[in-house]
């Protein structure tokens, strides 16, 4: 399976999982409660539930995956060869990072929420 193959099945299977948790989120925080009422206490409610905690770093994950997926491909269709390992060497670096501020903001509010 060639690179651009990967990516293909990458940004499909995480665009297909993005539409469900995305819903999924938007219809327990918009539309289930009053959106007057979401604010700090309402996500760390949600947050001392496993569940959320799941759904909520699924979604940070595909969200990242399917992102840097398509900035990939978009460094291969427009950098020169020669150029294309250091824009890579930073997309994944800058993912990385956001990935793991992410994860530990869902981890430590999650232990607050919980303890």
């Amino acid at each position: 399976m060639s690179g651009r193959t990967l990516a293909y099945l990458v940004v499909r299977l995480t665009g297909l999982l993005l539409a469900v948790l995305v819903t999924g989120h938007f219809a327990v925080t918009h539309i289930v409660h009053d959106v007057s009422t979401t604010d700090a206490s309402f996500v760390a409610h949600r947050w001392s539930s496993v569940l959320w905690v799941v759904w909520d770093g699924l979604l940070l994950a595909c969200a990242l995956v399917h992102g840097a997926s398509g900035v990939w491909v978009a460094v291969d269709d427009y950098v020169d060869v020669r150029r294309r390992r250091p824009w890579r060497s930073v997309l994944v670096a800058v993912t990385t990072l956001l990935f793991a501020l992410g994860a530990v903001v869902l981890v430590v509010s999650a232990a607050r929420s919980a303890g």
